[in-house]
């Protein structure tokens, strides 16, 4: 998963960035918004993807924070979207 996931970001940065060099208003557009999802799958992804965790803590005892997915990067992306439809 984490493999696809790199590779994904790769292409779109490539994507972006050979767009943002080429003379054309359209195409650098285009490349602007390749490297800001880019850079939004970059930062979701480094909130440790965990697949079948649960994202709430269950239970009142002591917890593993390690196994449970990092919040933070998910409202930092979502928040970015939302700015970026603005």
């Amino acid at each position: 998963m984490e493999l696809v996931l790199a590779i994904g970001i790769g292409i779109l940065v490539g994507s972006g960035v050979w767009l943002l060099l080429r003379p054309r208003t359209y195409q650098v557009i285009i490349g602007l918004a390749l490297l800001s999802y880019a850079v939004n799958l970059f930062i979701f992804s480094m909130g440790r993807l965990k697949v079948n965790a649960p994202p709430v803590l269950a239970g009142a005892g002591e917890v593993d924070p390690s196994a449970f997915t990092d919040p933070v990067p998910q409202a930092l992306v979502l928040t970015a979207i939302v700015i970026g439809f603005a």
